[in-house]
């Protein structure tokens, strides 16, 4: 059962145009929704914040080639960027952008350019009840898991892609005295390759849902809907709808317990009999404490029993959280940043993804990106079941921060079994933790390490991946900060053609305008 909070935020999604009348027309939608505000909406100034980053690295292994056939390099690495951003009463408006160029000095072949965009405005065009969320973004991604892929821009030149995605989302949300509260959302996206052959998508959402109102004491009702098509550009498709209705009891203020009924209607492409039907759910949950909260779920799906766990405590130093989930899914609905889930940041650091944008500068989220585990996940067309578990725990003390997150996320194909970029079927299980330390006013060092199997099912093909990454990060001025970072790198594999090791040194240093 979904609740609504407040206003309710657009998804982050990946999102930006491939051809320059997308990039226009997305310009002028920003543009237009915030112009299209009174004057009451637009309060504040625009906050404009341009910036350079330069640096210089030293690696052993730049293109993370099998033992006996390192090439060390000399690269150099320009980013400029900028941040802008205006908060206004109704209009919420934030774009960063940055250019990577990489120049070596031996392995001229290496050298790229990239793009790192994200973009989200969030007007309220009618106050309390007329929404629109519109967001766009450009990364870039590992092609094939089979290949080398490394953390921190490491990955060779051969196995990268870019991959630009946007989105247009309005949400009309009104209140039927206390009875009810309605929630209509419609998003449109888009998302396009670069210098790939994959095929680009588009996505239609069409999303509605009716949650009881205050009037209702213990009990809490909920009707709700949706219509998701997804469509590539050389023919697969997929349709999914839903229709449900969700019937719980409070029993006093901590203890809740609930049951879903619903149907499913799916259209894609799968070696399942069926692929659509009833379902149903039963769950509870529990929160004893304003900061503790525990959900759990069962139930029957089409593909079998569901299950799904949510479990998160915070003290006034500490945060824990584990959860477990499972469900059809396809890996164009994969997350926004190639190494690391902005929302697993978020969960460490206990804030919301929104202030995660707004606590780290575009170059810091590189670097916690980059320190980060390698999720290694190649996109391609299909549709998969996933099944998700993680736990994680971060502490403060004030001048330290820990923080150890642990995965295991198993996908079987429906239908589609080895695209020749890696195999559909496979598990990946990992630990990742870092440590954070303030050694003063202007000075911080950090401490990340992973380790990862990624198990290729069907084959006997199997990596284990282990990083290390150290820096000392220093603020000169207001506008002027560096860092200096040593990373090692290591995968072993059942084939000694698939295994690596490398080190590298990497100094940068940034300034604002």
């Amino acid at each position: 059962m979904s609740t609504n909070q407040g206003r309710v935020r657009a998804t982050h999604r990946k999102e930006a145009p491939a051809r320059n009348d997308r990039a226009i027309c997305l310009i002028a939608v920003l543009g237009g929704c915030t112009l299209a505000l009174p004057a009451s909406g637009l309060a504040t100034e625009w906050d404009f914040t341009p910036r350079v980053t330069v640096g210089v690295e030293a690696t052993d292994n730049v293109r993370l080639a099998p033992r006996g056939q390192e090439d060390a390099d000399l690269i150099g690495h320009a980013r400029p960027g900028f941040t802008l951003r205006r908060d206004g009463a109704r209009n919420d408006t934030r774009v960063d952008y940055q250019l990577n160029h990489r120049t070596h000095l031996s392995e001229s072949s290496e050298d790229r350019t990239t793009h790192m965009l994200r973009a989200r405005n969030q007007t309220e065009v009618i106050e309390d009840t007329l929404f629109v969320d519109v967001t766009a973004s450009r990364r870039e991604q590992a092609t094939s898991l089979l290949d080398p892929v490394g953390i921190g821009g490491s990955t060779p030149r051969s196995n990268i892609e870019e991959t630009s995605y946007y989105s247009v989302s309005p949400n009309l949300q009104n209140e039927f005295g206390g009875f009810a509260r309605q929630d209509i959302r419609y998003t449109y996206d888009e998302r396009h390759y670069h210098r790939s052959n994959r095929a680009s998508s588009t996505g239609n959402r069409a999303e509605y849902t009716l949650d009881s109102g205050p009037m209702f004491d213990r009990v809490f009702w909920q009707l709700a809907g949706f219509y998701d098509r997804l469509k590539y550009e050389d023919g697969l498709e997929g349709e999914f709808s839903e229709i449900s209705a969700t019937l719980g009891y409070n029993i006093g203020r901590t203890l809740r317990v609930f049951g879903v009924v619903g149907e499913e209607f799916n259209d894609y492409e799968t070696l399942r009999d069926e692929n659509d039907g009833s379902f149903w759910e039963v769950g509870v949950g529990w929160t004893p404490t304003p900061v503790t909260s525990v959900e759990a779920r069962y139930g029957e799906r089409f593909f079998g029993k569901t299950r799904a766990l949510s479990a998160t405590h915070r003290s006034r130093r500490a945060s824990y959280g584990v959860s477990y989930s499972e469900g059809i899914t396809s890996t164009r609905d994969r997350r926004d940043f190639q190494f690391f889930d902005v929302s697993q940041l978020a969960e460490l650091e206990g804030m919301t993804i929104e202030e995660v944008f707004d606590q780290y500068t575009f170059e810091e989220l590189q670097l916690l990106f980059a320190s980060a585990l390698v999720t290694q996940e190649a996109l391609i067309e299909g549709f998969y079941l996933t099944r998700s578990a993680r736990a994680n725990w971060r502490y403060d003390t004030g001048l330290s921060v820990f923080g150890v997150t642990a995965y295991q996320t198993r996908r079987e194909a429906e239908f589609q079994i080895g695209e020749g970029l890696f195999e559909d079927d496979n598990r990946r299980t990992g630990v990742i933790a870092f440590w954070e330390l303030t050694l003063g006013p202007r000075t911080t060092t950090e401490l990340s390490s992973g380790v990862s199997r990624t198990e290729f099912l069907g084959t006997d093909r199997e990596d284990d991946f282990f990083y290390l990454r150290a820096s000392l990060n220093r603020q000169f001025a207001p506008d002027l900060r560096g860092s200096l970072s040593y990373r090692y790198q290591q995968r072993d594999s059942n084939s000694q053609l698939n295994e690596y090791r490398e080190n590298s040194i990497l100094a940068l240093i940034t300034k604002e305008f």
